[in-house]
């Protein structure tokens, strides 16, 4: 998924990425899954966040703003898996000419 997004990006189909919305469910810890996100999207934006707040999470999420030299933001999100529900991903790419969804 993150390499197929990585791709549109670099093709120039959706413009500069300017925000990414990342929701995932996850069935491990919410933190460990926040910092992977971090990760994945500062690869999209091209490096590190400039600035970055992590509210005080709790078990039920985890969640980060973070903002970047060139003004991207990303509001990431993660949460466990509810015995109702299974892992998964919702995600909003906007760049400056269109937008990535993606659902799992």
């Amino acid at each position: 998924m993150s390499t197929t997004i990585a791709m549109a990006i670099e093709s120039g189909r959706i413009g500069r990425p300017v925000f990414v919305r990342w929701m995932e469910r996850v069935d491990s810890d919410p933190g460990s899954a926040l910092e992977t996100a971090l990760g994945v999207v500062s690869n999209w934006f091209g490096g590190e966040p400039a600035s970055s707040h992590q509210p005080d999470g709790s078990d039920l999420h985890s969640s980060m703003l973070a903002r970047w030299p060139g003004g991207e933001l990303a509001l990431l999100i993660a949460a466990p898996v509810s015995f109702m529900a299974e892992p998964g991903l919702d995600l909003a790419v906007i760049g400056a000419r269109g937008a990535l969804y993606h659902r799992v």
